[in-house]
């Protein structure tokens, strides 16, 4: 049979105050770091939208540019077809 003398049950309970203590004060640290984290994670989140908006706006810039870059290259691919055919 386990049997806790006065002193045993007092020094436990006094254990569990201090550790309630400690977990209570540690919430207010705890909320902190959590919205420290969303607000990081909303300065993601609006760095990645700018990064979009800025792509779409080059976009239409980039497929002209690709565009005008795949008829130089079909241009010089027809120039030596009709190369070869004439030797």
């Amino acid at each position: 049979m386990d049997i806790k003398s006065r002193y045993e049950v007092i020094a436990d309970l006094e254990e569990k105050k201090r550790n309630l203590i400690v977990q209570r004060d540690s919430l207010d640290k705890k909320l902190k770091e959590m919205e420290r984290g969303l607000k990081e994670l909303m300065r993601d989140v609006e760095d990645k939208e700018e990064a979009i908006k800025d792509f779409k706006e080059s976009m239409e810039q980039e497929k002209e540019t690709t565009t005008e870059l795949i008829e130089s290259v079909n241009a010089s691919l027809e120039r030596l077809t009709k190369v070869s055919k004439d030797k």
